[in-house]
Formats: structure tokens, sequence, C-alpha cells
């Protein structure tokens, strides 16, 4: 938003004059306007906006508060220089005498408030000036309050006066451009950007302002691609005059070697570093603030700064041996993923396949292991990764955790080349491990011969290959539930379970409790259920772990909350697994996809979960996922969207296009949706239904309840009821319609599975109403909130906004940053920014102060 610089309360000649294009960033000058604290200290490389931010903020100085701003422009300066040029801006003059002593008397005589501006306060290290401030700092009076900005951090006694909150201190990444200020900036030039070139903008530049503005000199949507990749010769010339110029030659060789490294630390500069003092310099550039990053809170961790590491990287030599020394000292820390990176960056593609062998499979279920490990595959040559046996099972296993199925058959069958072994047991294992991504692999194409191979190796596999074991166990337990034998998925899980525990593993105790999760929700135990995700959850934060694991309990949030009738919370939980899930390429992102149509199809928005489904299915594509894991599910859930638009017969046609083709190829449901078959059944009923056919429909769906408490399905079972007593309704049989209601509804509680209940009440609030009165007690009115107002409409005046995204949109219009908005909710930074799209979409605008705008038209806010 482009906000128009405030006026000045001081005549123009007392100050430097506002850059041209300047662009008022409220956030920041607010802040330092709001704070009391006798200090306000800026500390951050140039080109962040500190001297224009002080500008902006003492054109707003109180009445009666004096003013004294001088620009240091970074050069040394001496306590009696300083002395000399305050004396004369407050004309007085100073007594004879030491001049730190003199300083602090001849601030005591302005009686006066008084703002004391240090602009660009010298950038080379100044023990006697320091220590000066640091006592004026300490004994200045309360009338007094000093602006210091600068590119290094005085060597001051900052934690003390922090601790007597006397300090504000702002770093870079405070200064950094938000969102809305980059939105600004783009207006105020008329550039309109795509929101994704935008966004590459502000991540490639990391928010430096000066960066940013170098760029879109003379830039367009058109060639801004390309200036981001390869730069200007205006920001070259900028980072060589004002970051690297007259630096010391040892720190410019540092500077050098450390753009090509991802992450350091002290003691890995150490390493790189030969005949350097590492330490001293890596403390050199956190004291010229020279764009260092810091990556974990502990202050050991650090990266460049992106425009300038990738400025230097432009215009230096790979360091060969820096990344020879670096895989080095990564691979003796058992970091084997960064010592697999240096050595390929080294031109070493043999070390790096040396070190691939040392991945396991739960390596390869942190972050973004699996996708990188995948980028290897496809940029290393192919020879390397069938060089040994364990890389030919690795690659496996890797394109089966992305559902890569095709690919990973083609890769098992390297594995015949290296038989036979030179012993037997080698030769059982080897064909044990076989077997083991053999059982994986067909239960993810839904093959029913997954169990011989599972059990076989089983049988036979070392007790060292226990991770193996567990996916074994894990698959075992798929297929039992896509079998619907729900005794021996719960064996087989237990069994995992177990093993992953004895093991200490985390994250393999974490992939089970997925399947567990499912198992529970089919069992109808959705509580159980909800507890173990988010159990599972915190063991994964507490470990630190991201990934395709975190990714599917994420999702499977989501889906529970939907079942209780919880949407907001379980969208957002959609969409946070969907992240993570798209992050690391897992297969996963149907089931997130799929959840989030079936919540738009609910709100009536048919168009988005079209498109919601459309993606789902570009995406199994791009990520190469054979059919026989995502055509069924999409199918399926194309025909209940059908279904709700009134289109019946499509929607038949499509349930049965399900049923007949897992009969006719006698395949097993896919992963995460292992009661295809059952549901499709239950489709198949709710499309008889709607046609009228109330007989035919009570029939299929009294044969599908029977079938289901047989099995165990009370999850499914309760959904059943409430469409039965729906078909014996249509059917005139009011009193067999009530007491099925009855049932259902005490189940629904027991599980609470509230989704059934406001599906029908939407369609038949009612009846419902009549046939339950118990519905009209408070809490049930409460839960049933959301389908209340389905049912009734939405009038044209009244909000379609939810308290909490009313609550965000008030905090947006008072113009506050997507963090200040988290700080004030107390809620997460990406739940604010998904309640922000949210609120977009049903206004039908895209940015925040049409949104603004938009809802006041509409009478929804003040």
């Amino acid at each position: 938003m482009l906000h128009p610089a405030p006026r000045s309360l001081l005549p123009e000649a007392a100050l430097p004059r506002l850059p041209a294009a300047h662009v008022a960033r409220p956030r920041l000058a607010q802040a330092l306007l709001a704070s009391d604290c006798r200090l306000t200290l800026l500390c951050a490389p140039a080109g962040f906006g500190k001297s224009v931010l002080f500008n902006e903020c003492v054109r707003q100085l109180p009445p009666g508060t004096r003013l004294v701003w001088l620009d240091l422009l970074g050069h040394a300066l001496s306590p009696a220089e300083l002395l000399a040029r305050l004396a004369a801006a407050l004309q007085l003059t100073p007594a004879a005498g030491e001049p730190g002593a003199e300083l602090g008397h001849l601030l005591g005589r302005v009686e006066q408030p008084l703002w004391i501006v240090l602009d660009d306060y010298p950038r080379q290290p100044c023990a006697e000036l320091d220590a000066c401030l640091d006592r004026l700092l300490e004994r200045a009076p309360h009338t007094l309050r000093w602006w210091i900005n600068g590119r290094r951090r005085p060597a001051w006694n900052l934690p003390r006066l922090l601790l007597q909150g006397d300090l504000l201190e702002l770093d870079g990444h405070a200064l950094a451009l938000r969102e809305e200020e980059l939105h600004g900036l783009l207006q105020q030039r008329e550039l309109s950007l795509p929101a994704e070139l935008s966004q590459q903008l502000l991540h490639s530049s990391e928010g430096w302002l000066a960066g940013v503005c170098l760029l879109l000199i003379q830039g367009t949507a058109q060639n801004l691609p390309e200036r981001l990749a390869a730069g200007t010769a205006l920001l070259q010339e900028y980072i060589e005059r004002e970051v690297l110029n007259g630096l010391p030659a040892a720190l410019e060789r540092a500077l050098l070697v450390l753009a090509h490294v991802p992450r350091f630390s002290a003691e890995l500069c150490a390493h790189l570093l030969e005949g350097e003092d590492a330490p001293g310099l890596l403390a050199e550039l956190r004291r010229r603030q020279l764009f260092l990053h810091g990556l974990d809170s502990c202050g050991e961790w650090f990266r460049l700064w992106r425009p300038l590491a990738a400025m230097l990287r432009r215009h230096s030599p790979v360091p060969l041996q820096a990344h020879v020394r670096a895989c080095q000292w990564f691979a003796a820390r058992g970091d084997v993923r960064a010592a697999v990176e240096h050595a390929l960056w080294a031109e070493q593609p043999e070390v790096a396949a040396n070190f691939l062998q040392r991945y396991g499979q739960e390596q390869l279920l942190i972050g973004h292991s699996v996708a990188q490990y995948l980028h290897w595959r496809d940029g290393l040559p192919a020879s390397l990764f069938s060089s040994t046996p364990r890389l030919v099972c690795q690659q496996a296993w890797a394109l089966i955790i992305c559902a890569r199925l095709d690919e990973a058959a083609a890769c098992l069958e390297h594995l015949a080349r290296f038989l036979p072994q030179p012993d037997a047991r080698r030769q059982q294992q080897w064909l044990a491990q076989y077997q083991a991504i053999q059982g994986v692999l067909q239960r993810q194409r839904g093959l029913r011969s997954a169990r011989q191979h599972c059990l076989e190796a089983l049988a036979v596999l070392a007790p060292a290959a226990w991770s193996q074991h567990v996916l074994c166990y894990q698959a075992l337990s798929q297929q039992a539930m896509a079998e619907n034998d729900l005794s021996a998925a719960q064996h087989y899980s237990e069994a995992g379970l177990k093993l992953a525990r004895e093991q200490g593993s985390v994250l393999f105790e974490a992939l089970l409790s997925v399947d567990r999760i499912h198992l529970l929700d089919m069992l109808g135990e959705g509580v159980r259920a909800a507890e173990l995700v988010e159990q599972s959850l915190q063991h994964l934060q507490q470990a630190g772990l991201q990934g395709p694991v975190l990714a599917r309990l994420l999702l499977l949030r989501g889906s529970l909350l939907a079942s209780q009738g919880a949407d907001q919370a379980a969208e957002a939980a959609f969409v946070a697994g969907l992240r993570e899930a798209e992050s690391c390429t897992d297969a996963y992102v149907l089931f997130g996809y799929q959840g989030l149509a079936q919540l738009a199809a609910e709100r009536g928005e048919f168009a988005q979960a079209q498109l919601l489904l459309r993606k789902a299915e570009r995406q199994m594509q791009w990520q190469r996922v054979p059919e026989v894991r995502y055509r069924g599910v999409l199918q399926m859930a194309a025909g209940l969207l059908s279904l709700r638009q009134g289109d019946v017969e499509q929607a038949r046609g499509g349930f049965l296009q399900v049923q007949q083709h897992l009969q006719n190829h006698d395949l097993l449901a896919p992963s995460g949706f292992y009661d295809l078959q059952l549901r499709s059944r239950h489709a198949l009923a709710l499309a008889e239904l709607a046609l009228g056919q109330a007989q035919a429909a009570g029939a299929a769906l009294r044969g599908l309840l029977d079938d289901s408490l047989r099995l165990g399905h009370r999850g499914l079972a309760c959904e059943c009821r409430f469409s039965l007593a729906e078909a014996l309704r249509q059917a005139d049989e009011p009193a067999a319609a009530a007491a099925e209601l009855q049932l259902a509804l005490a189940e629904a509680e027991r599980q609470q599975q509230l989704r059934p209940l406001l599906a029908l009440y939407r369609r038949q609030p009612a009846w419902l109403q009549q046939a339950l009165p118990v519905l009209a007690e408070a809490h049930w009115q409460a839960r049933l909130q959301p389908a209340s107002a389905g049912a009734a409409g939405v009038a044209p005046s009244e909000s379609l906004l939810s308290k909490r995204e009313e609550a965000v949109l008030q905090l947006i219009a008072l113009g506050c940053s997507n963090q200040q908005i988290a700080e004030q909710l107390y809620i997460s930074l990406h739940t604010v920014k998904t309640h922000a799209r949210r609120i977009n979409v049903k206004l039908g605008v895209e940015r925040r102060t049409q949104a603004v705008a938009r809802a006041k038209a509409l009478g929804w806010m003040g």
C-alpha cells in the first residue's frame, strides 16, 4: 500500500531530503515512534533504508522537542569532533576539558526534550568514540533520545540497555521489505508483475530495498526473470562500491569461498579457510553486518544473503578444493546429504555415489531428502546409481516413496546383475531385499500378491534390516485394510510399531501411525485417531523432523477435523499438509486436494471443487504417479461432486466405473483410500436415492450397513445409518426412519463424526428438527451452525466471512503486516496468509486493499 509521506513539522533545510521515489513504511515508522526507549538503533548492511526511515520518523517530531541531525557519513569521528558538532548544532559553547565529560555537561544544559540523530555511524571500529557514547547512553537525561544507525554494531553495553528497557534495535531482517511494501513500490513505478514473479523478486532479494530498486530500474515483467538470474551492471557496481570496497583482503577471500557454501559454521570456516583466522573472519563479518543470515537460534550456522552470494558466485570461479574439504568435513560428522552435495560441486561424482550408499530408508523420509536424492539421480550418470546392489535398492525405495512405481520396477531389474552373490547368506539377504521391495511396490499397485512377497521377506531378512521389516509390516497392514480385514491390519500395524519403537525411530513410528490413524478412523474411533495425530505431530516436532510423514499427518488432521464439522480448521490443516507434501513431491497431495475439494463442494463452491480435482490430477501426472494410484479416487470424488450438482446419471456412471475397474482387474484400493470399494457402494445407493428409487436404495444401504458392521467399519456404518434413515423417510416409513436416525445420532456423537449429520441437516433441516428434538438443545445448535447457514442461505448484506477472517480483515484495514496480525491474534504467520487468501476468494478480489474496500462497500465492516 502506498502511503503519502507524513507532513514535516521541521523546516526542510533541517533534514536531508527524502528520495524522489520514496515509499513510506508505516509499520516500521510507527513501531519506532511508539517506543519510549532512550536509544533507537538500526544496524544493517548498506541499502536497507536506515537513513530514510529515520528521516520519515523525525518529520513527526513531537511538539516542543528539539532535533539535532548529524550525518557522520560512516567516517571515523573522535569524541572531541562529536562535541564540536553537537555544540554547534545546539548553539552552545562547550567548556575546555575532557571531551566525554564535556559532552555530558553540554547535553545536561538542554532543558527541552531533545532527539539526536547520528546517521551512518562510523563503519570502522572506533574504540574511543564507542566508549564515550557508551557512557553517555548510560547517563543521559530522560528527556534525551538517541537515534543511531550504521552498518556496524557498536561495542556498547547493549544487553544492559535492553534489560533496562532503554534499547529498541532493528536489524536487516526487520528492515527488509514485506509483501505489501513491495506492492507499494511496484505501484509507484507503475509496474505490474504476476504474483509468482513478485514473490520470486522478494525471495531472491530477501527484501533488500536497494537491490529491489536497482533491479527495477528499466525492469519489466518480461526482462525481470533474466535480471533475477543474471543480475544487472548497476547492482554489481553498487555491491562492489558499497559492500566490498575497502574490505581487508582476507575478508574478501573468505566471502568468495563462502558464497559457494549454502551453510557454514565457525568450525567449518576454520576447515575451509586454511591459514586464516576463520573465527575472527566470521566475527568480523558479523560486526560489519555483511549480509550474514543466521540459520538457527543458537547462532551456530549461517549463510550469506542471497543477493550478495549470487553476485559473488557469478564473478568468481567455483572453489573446487573448498568443496572437497567441505565434503570431508560433513562426511566425518555423518551429514551424508551435505557431503554428497559438496562432492557433486567438487566434480567428484564417484565420491558422491559412495556417500549415497550410506543413505537409509529413514533418511529418505526426512525433509526434502527424497526429492533431492531423485534430483541427484537425474543429474548423475545412470551407471553410478546401478553400480552396487545397495544403490539399486536405495533408488527403488526413493521412487516408491514418491509413488513413481513404473520407474521403481524398472530400477529393480538391475538387481539381477549382482546375482549370484559370493556366498549363500548374502545371496539370501539380497533376494529378501528384492522381495521386500517387490512386496511394497505391488501393494502400491493394488496387487494381492504383495502379501506373499512381504511375508517371505520377513521370514528371511536379517535383524539389522529392521527398516525393511517395518516397511513390510506397513504394506501388510495396508493390504489388510484394503481387503477389509481390520483385525489383521491391527496385528501388522502393532508389530511394525513395536519394532520401530525398539529401534528408537520416531520417524518410522510416525510413518506407521499414519496407517494406524486410517485404521482407527475406519473402526469409528475418531477421537483416538485425532489424539494419535496430535501425539505423532508433537513427536516429529520435538525431533525437528519434516518431510512426507509430517505432510501425511497434517493432511490426516484435516480429514479428521472435517469429520468433526470443524471446516475452517480442517481447511487450514489441509493447506499446511499440501504445502509440505508438494515440497517433498509426496503422492499424498491427492489426499489433500480431494479433502479440500470436498469442503468446497459442501460450501456450494462447485467450480472451486472441480478446479482442485483437476489440480490433483495434474499434480499426479507431473510427479509421474501411475493411474492405478489416483484414477479411482478422482472418479469417486468427481462422481460425488456431480451428485451434489444434481447430475445423478453422470455420478452413477462414475461410481460404477470405480467398482468395475477394481473388480475387473482384481485390484485393491490405493493407500489412504482403503475403503474405496465400500464407499463406491454407498455412493451408488445415494445415486439411487437421488433418482427417487427409495426401495432399491434402502435395500442397498441395509446390505452395506450389515457388511460394514460385520467387518468392523463402524465409521462407514454410521454414515450408512443417516443415509438409510433418509431412504426410509422417502419410502414413507417415518417410524423406521426416526428409529434409524436415533441410532445414527448416538453413533455419530460417540465417534465425534458430525459430517454426515451436517450433510443431512443441509438437505432436510425441518425433518431432522422434528424427528430429533434433542437437536434444539443449545450445544447441538452450536454444532449445527455451519449447516444452518448453508440451509438458510446468505443475505446479500450478511458477511460471508468467519469471525477470525473478520478480525484479520480489520487488522489489514489498520495497515498491519501479516506478522503483526499473527502476533495480535496469537496465530501462525501461515494461518494469517490462509485467512487472507480465503478473504480474497470470498470477496472476489486479488489484493488486500481491494478486500478492505469491497468489505466496506458491502457494509461488512465500518
